[in-house]
C-alpha cells in the first residue's frame, strides 16, 4: 500500500490550513494511500546546529536527538508529502522553516540531493492577505529549496484572504477546497 506524509506546519489544529490539509488527506484515502499527519507545533524540533556531522559522515541522518528523527524516518519511508503552512510575515511558518532547516542532511555539499528518489510532495499555503501575488517569492524559494533535497515537486495551491473567526471560513471556498482535495488525489499518480 502506497504512504502519504501530511506535515501541517500551523499552530491552528482546526484553522484553514488544518482543514484544506484534511481535504488533501481525503483525496489522498480515496485512492487507496495510507496517510499520516504530523502537527510540527506538537514535536520538539531544535533549529539545525550547523554542525556538519551529516556532511562529515556523509549520511542523510542528523546528529541533533530530537523529534525530527521520528520524522526523518516516515519522510524515508513514504511514497509522498504534503507541506502545509499558513504564511506569517511573508514566509513560512516558524515550525515549517525549522523543518526546512532539518533537511540539511538531504543535501550533499555539492547540492547534490540525498533523499531516496520517487518521492514526490506538493504544497498548500493559506495567508490572510487577499493579494495572492504578495508573497509568491518566499513561497516559490522555499518550494524550491524543498526541490534540493530530491523530493520531485508536484503541485501547490495558495488559499488567500483567510483568517480564522475572523473572515469567512475556508469551508465557505469551495475552489480553495476542490483543490486541496485535488491535491491529495494527484500526489501518488
Amino acid at each position: 500500500m502506497k504512504k502519504a506524509l501530511i506535515i501541517i506546519g500551523s499552530p491552528r489544529k482546526k484553522g484553514s490550513t488544518a482543514v484544506l490539509a484534511a481535504e488533501a488527506k481525503r483525496g489522498l484515502r480515496e485512492q487507496g494511500v495510507e496517510t499520516e499527519t504530523v502537527f510540527l507545533n506538537d514535536l520538539k524540533i531544535r533549529g539545525c546546529q550547523a554542525c556538519y556531522w551529516c556532511k562529515k559522515n556523509d549520511v542523510s541522518e542528523c546528529a541533533v536527538t530530537d523529534d525530527m528523527q521520528h520524522l526523518h524516518r516516515l519522510m524515508q519511508e513514504c511514497d509522498g508529502m504534503i507541506v502545509a503552512s499558513p504564511i506569517y510575515f511573508a514566509g513560512v511558518t516558524a515550525q515549517t522553516k525549522a523543518w526546512l532547516d532539518r533537511l540539511f542532511p538531504y543535501i550533499g555539499l555539492n547540492l547534490s540531493p540525498k533523499m531516496p528518489p520517487g518521492k514526490k510532495v506538493s504544497f498548500i499555503f493559506t495567508q490572510n492577505q487577499p493579494d495572492a501575488r504578495l508573497f509568491e517569492i518566499p513561497v516559490r524559494t522555499f518550494m524550491q529549496m524543498i526541490g534540493l533535497t530530491g523530493l520531485s515537486v508536484k503541485d501547490h495551491m495558495l488559499a488567500c484572504d483567510l483568517d480564522a473567526g475572523i473572515k469567512p471560513p475556508v469551508e465557505e471556498k469551495v475552489e480553495f477546497m476542490e483543490n486541496a482535495y485535488r491535491i491529495g488525489k494527484d500526489l501518488i499518480n
